[in-house]
């Protein structure tokens, strides 16, 4: 650990900063506690962006690297750093005294298709959260998203109530909730409503007590799986207090009248939300 800081600090490398580092360096930011270690990345040769493809591929599970800037590696910059973790820089990278060094073999994903991305960026998710726990900087309030149970139902009616969500239609599309534990206690939930190729996501709430830790933005990456099987090829959702953060998930602002006619059939387009609501909607990534 750095003399300066009790707080632990990796550099994630590799040759252009624009794939592998970014992930790997997003990832443990996302799970790692704050106040125990950061990470940074950078690249040997840096590139002008972040490769489109890793953009999108982090972006499916909410985390953006569409305004990061791939930077350089320097030996001023690992200096500073209490681990580096390299990812084929091989002999560019620099060398310090002293300064641990673990190298990941990886596959450069710059080229890759979308799906080749997305199996580098699970890799990662794995040896970063390896990392994390082997070196004991796990959040303590770490947590899991898993399909919701009949028995958290009143759980997340709770949580709904509390938040002045609508309530209407979720018992009929309990089948396609998601809820995220910590301690066998329910922290939020979201569910979608599937009407053909076409998805309303609904009902995103997050116990105030657990607000700002990624709670909400796993939850609604978490539903990519499911509606990926159910072909929905756009999903749509109405909010009254939070379009600048669906903004940052992905989701655009939309007229009220561009949502698809088959969505009338739910309960929030037929009252349940109010007509003051803002629309918004993401295309789905197959």
């Amino acid at each position: 650990m750095s003399e300066s800081s009790p707080i632990s600090m990796v550099l994630f490398a590799c040759v252009h900063n624009a794939g592998r580092s970014q992930m790997a360096c997003a990832w443990f930011n996302a799970m790692a506690d704050p106040s125990r270690a950061r990470a940074v990345s950078a690249g040997t040769q840096p590139a002008a962006r972040v490769d489109p493809e890793v953009v999108t591929a982090m972006g499916e599970v909410g985390l953006d690297l569409a305004k990061v800037t791939p930077r350089g590696l320097t030996s001023d910059l690992a200096r500073d750093a209490d681990l580096l973790v390299t990812m084929g820089c091989e002999e560019e990278c620099p060398v310090v005294p002293g300064l641990e060094r673990i190298d990941w073999k990886l596959l450069d994903p710059k080229g890759e298709t979308l799906g080749r991305v997305r199996a580098i960026r699970d890799d990662l998710r794995e040896r970063v959260r390896a990392l994390i726990d082997e070196r004991g900087w796990a959040a303590q309030s770490s947590f899991r998203v898993r399909p919701a149970r009949q028995d958290d139902f009143s759980a997340v009616t709770k949580l709904l109530e509390n938040a002045d969500l609508p309530l209407g239609g979720v018992r009929e599309h309990w089948d396609h909730f998601l809820v995220a534990e910590a301690s066998n206690q329910v922290m939020g939930a979201v569910g979608v409503e599937i009407y053909g190729s076409y998805g309303l996501l609904r009902s995103l709430v997050v116990d105030e007590r657990f607000r700002n830790r990624g709670v909400g933005q796993a939850l609604v990456a978490s539903l990519n799986p499911l509606i990926r099987a159910a072909r929905v090829s756009r999903l749509f959702l109405l909010t009254t207090t939070a379009a600048d953060y669906f903004k940052q998930l992905g989701f655009e602002r939309i007229r009220r009248e561009q949502l698809p006619s088959s969505l009338n059939a739910s309960e929030e387009l037929r009252g349940a939300c109010p007509a003051s609501a803002v629309a918004m909607a993401a295309q789905v990534i197959s």
